[in-house]
This record gives C-alpha cells, structure tokens and sequence, in this order.
C-alpha cells in the first residue's frame, strides 16, 4: 500500500477500493500495513484516535464486502498512543486487538508510544493466528512464545519497513516461517513517504520458508491460496520443537 502520509480520509478511499477488489476476487480476508490510515508517524496529536473512528470505518467496510481485515491505526493512551494492529471479521466483530510490543527505539517511536505486554491469539475462519508488527521481527523469542503450543498456524507482520533495510525483512520473514514452521503474511508499504522510501516487498511464506507471492515496488493486491493444514503436516514429518529446551532458554534470560 502507497499511503498517503497523515491522510486518514485519502486512505480510507484506498482501502475501500482494495477490499471492494479483494472480495470480487475472492478473498477470505485483507491484510493492510502498520500505521495503514497515516503512514509511520510519531505527530500522535494528530493520529491517535480515542473515537476508534477507524475501527468504525473498517467495521462497515467488513459488512459491506463480506470480507475479514487487518489494519494498523494508532490509540490514545493514557501517557502515549498505542501503536495497534486489529483484526475484523467479515460480521464486523473485532477479533483481536494487538499493541506493538516492541517500540523502534532507533527512531525514538519509544518516546511516543508505549509497548504493548500481551501476545495475540486469535482465529480467523477457524484458522490460529497472531500479529507482531515491523520491528518485533527482529526478536525471535516472541515468536517462539506465539508457536508454543502448535496451535497458531500463521503470523501477519504488518510493517512500514524502509528499502535501505529491505534485504533484512526478506532474509527475517523467511527465517520466522522456517524456524516456527508456520505462514508468515508480511505486509509492507510502499513509495516515499515522509522523507523515506519503502519497497513494499509484501509477501505470504510457507511454513517451509517457500515464497508462494510476493510483490514489487508498487501498489498491488496479491493474493495466495494456503493450506494450514500443512503446517501441522511438516510439524509431525520434521519435529524441530521437540527438542528446544525452554527451561534452559530461561536461566539464559
């Protein structure tokens, strides 16, 4: 997605087009990036809502094209915003509502936005899914803490993830579907936007670390078909968690 920077409105109209799209075609459920109505901002007076006016927006837009979503928008908090990622289904229900964990330091978002302390679990069309958002990519641990109990079968990472970093989000969502064995759905911006570029790189993996789509530079709707099942398939044929030892993990920590 080419989001338009601190342009709720402008991106509300992109959204609809896209879900009106992806339900034509088919899909079961729409993924859109982090931040999806204003783009990585840390202008929180501007952004953070207390209304949930997007959630409303994205409430209607499920009931109108029968088709689940994700979307990340920014909450008010009580010191700072929330940077959040929900997930609506297709009756307008909010499954899960999850809070990025680990705030981008490096980009001071830490001094805007708290960090969230909970994992996500939650199912969408009776599939296990979770949410870690950009950064917390980069910290396998949660991951690990997300697959614990085989039940979760596939991760969305929804990103505002910069080009002059995009050999890393390649190498990292290859290596969270390899060493989890699960469905990694990536889900990047695209285009300039605020003084940086973004090379969308949007992508669905297979629990093998097989890329089924992925997609260019530009703005575009792919679309994958996926077999859960076949997590569960490579779990048994290749159990690679059997033998990581948590509790020796712990004393590490």
């Amino acid at each position: 997605m080419n989001i338009s920077f601190e342009d709720k409105e402008g991106n509300f109209g992109k959204v609809c087009r896209a879900a009106e799209k992806a339900a034509y075609e088919g899909a079961d459920v729409l993924f859109l990036p982090e931040m999806s109505f204003t783009g990585f901002s840390m202008n929180t007076e501007l952004t953070a809502e207390s209304d949930n006016s997007s959630m409303s927006f994205v409430r209607n837009l499920c009931v109108r094209f029968g088709i689940s979503t994700g979307c990340g928008w920014v909450r008010k908090s009580e010191n700072k915003a929330e940077n959040c990622y929900s997930v609506i289904d297709r009756n307008g229900r909010e499954l899960n509502t999850y809070v990025k964990m680990h705030p981008f330091s490096y980009s001071e978002e830490n001094r805007y936005f708290s960090e969230g302390s909970s994992i996500a679990f939650y199912a969408v069309e009776n599939i296990g899914f979770s949410t870690a958002i950009c950064y917390d990519m980069r910290f396998p641990e949660l991951f690990s803490g997300i697959c614990r109990d085989g039940k979760v079968k596939a991760v969305v990472i929804p990103a505002n993830w910069p080009a002059e970093r995009s050999e890393h989000w390649k190498v990292l969502t290859r290596a969270r579907a390899i060493e989890n064995q699960i469905y990694i759905f990536a889900v990047n911006c695209v285009g300039e936007m605020n003084g940086l570029y973004y090379s969308g790189n949007s992508c669905v993996i297979a629990p093998d670390g097989e890329i089924i789509v992925c997609s260019d530079d530009r703005e575009e709707l792919i679309f994958a078909e996926t077999d859960f099942s076949y997590a569960d398939r490579l779990r048994k044929s290749f159990p690679v968690k059997n033998d990581r030892r948590t509790e020796l993990y712990k004393s590490f920590l």
